[in-house]
């Protein structure tokens, strides 16, 4: 028999992906705010009743960084309250709980990354300080839980899936329109291929329960990124003409370290080739 995936959050990038790879491994519930409003725990019970899930993906959230800064209640209610919802309903129905967090806990940290599980996170946003707090409340209420910290994912648009703005997505769209790009010389992040990430997510489910970091190594900035896209796209010629290089005040880096999750036997290409192999796989050339 199938093992029960409630998922929430089923509408978002990751959610709609996970979907399409899984639906005939598992039995999928997938849950947006339009059948599932986390926030309300009596429907939040009522559901884990009627579906017995297995596991849960809890992948909600109010993810956009000036939403969650100018609408601190409404992200609070959502982000930590509505997670701590999922967390008591499995303890009470005894389903095991993946929780998507964040590199943004790491947003405030002033020492360079890569991040370890054992740093200690400094958020600086809203939402990053969300993530961290229910982080630490669902460590209180559930033992049987993985809590997962992406790094920022990209993938471009696909039939039946949502996008989410990224940094190979964002770099096309602004060549069709022939708008310049301007990006950072001094910030640093993991760039993770969704597909990469998806294809092995269901292995988390053997691993010990624990906090982990999850995607690719990257030591290239946000412009030496998106130079290296325009270079794939065969825009090398233009590169001075579309893209222009600023340094922020303060160097910003939130990559995370994954050797923790690399020792379960779940690796990532490191992002350069990651981006290679997307543009490859979608046939992109300009």
């Amino acid at each position: 028999m199938k093992k029960k995936v409630l998922l929430t959050g089923a509408n978002g990038f990751f959610g709609t992906r996970f979907i399409k790879a899984y639906q005939h491994q598992f039995d999928i519930y997938a849950t947006d705010v339009e059948q599932l409003d986390i926030t309300d725990k009596e429907q939040v019970m009522a559901t884990f009743a009627e579906v017995q899930p297995d596991y849960v993906i809890h992948a909600a959230a109010i993810a956009v960084t000036d939403f969650c800064n100018k609408h601190p209640d409404i992200a609070r209610k959502v982000n930590i309250d509505g997670a701590v919802n999922v967390a008591e309903a499995c303890r009470q129905y005894g389903s095991k709980l993946v929780f998507i967090s964040t590199e943004q806990v790491f947003n405030g940290n002033k020492e360079p990354g890569p991040y370890s599980e054992t740093d200690i996170p400094v958020p600086d946003t809203v939402y990053g300080q969300n993530k961290l707090e229910a982080e630490g409340k669902l460590r209180t209420i559930l033992d049987e839980l993985w809590i997962i910290r992406f790094t920022w994912l990209f993938g471009l648009p696909e039939r039946q899936t949502s996008i989410n703005p990224n940094v190979v997505w964002n770099t096309l769209q602004n060549l069709v329109s022939g708008t310049a790009l301007v990006e950072r010389t001094n910030e640093f992040r993991g760039l993770t291929y969704v597909h990469e990430l998806i294809d092995q997510f269901d292995r988390i489910f053997d691993i010990p329960y624990d906090t982990y970091h999850v995607g690719a190594k990257n030591d290239l900035s946000r412009y030496d990124i998106t130079r290296h896209i325009l270079v794939e796209l065969g825009q090398e010629a233009r590169i001075e003409q579309l893209l222009e290089g600023v340094a922020a005040p303060a160097t910003r880096d939130v990559r995370l370290d994954t050797s923790k999750l690399a020792m379960q036997g779940i690796t990532f290409t490191d992002s350069p080739e990651a981006i290679s192999h997307c543009l490859s796989e979608f046939g992109f050339k300009i």
